[in-house]
């Protein structure tokens, strides 16, 4: 049996782009004004817009990984294409069920409040998002996640049961 990979970008939204666009704009207007009024006074901000535009350009994208290998599903945090953090590392016995969202199998979970939700999707509205149910230590927990088929064919070939497609 192989291990299965499967990387998910986190979408980045409308707010965060026209962030970017704002830092940039204020840190080019901020060395020009460096440059042809006076350094003194310019340069400090400039140099502070620059830094907080690389920041929210190009260390804040997020990622979402999800690996499958013999009866193991975790799930890990990928930020700056550099720091991971594992969030869940879940074994298939503990699985209840993994089913697209809005499943009539998953729905009773869905609506109810005592259930620990944590979103693990790109945030794109075309997305093929699924449900995975499990029981955990402190009760039981929910994950929206974007599998390919090739992970969910390598989890019904041991368990077929779990699996609704």
């Amino acid at each position: 049996m192989h291990e299965i990979l499967v990387i998910v970008p986190k979408k980045m939204t409308g707010g965060k782009k026209v962030l970017n666009v704002v830092w940039f704009i204020l840190a080019c207007l901020m060395f020009l004004c460096a440059t042809f009024i006076t350094p003194i006074i310019f340069f400090a901000p400039a140099v502070a817009f620059a830094v907080l535009w690389y920041f929210q350009t190009f260390r804040m994208s997020t990622e979402w990984e999800y690996t499958y290998y013999d009866g193991d599903l975790r799930f890990a945090r990928i930020r700056a294409k550099s720091r991971r953090k594992n969030l869940a590392n879940i074994h298939m016995d503990d699985v209840l069920a993994i089913a697209p969202r809005g499943d009539r199998g998953i729905y009773k979970y869905e609506n109810d409040r005592s259930v620990t939700y944590k979103n693990l999707t790109s945030g794109e509205a075309d997305a093929k998002v699924y449900a995975v149910i499990c029981k955990g230590d402190k009760g039981i927990f929910r994950y929206e996640i974007e599998p390919d088929e090739e992970l969910l064919d390598a989890i019904m070939v041991k368990y077929p049961r779990i699996v609704t497609k």
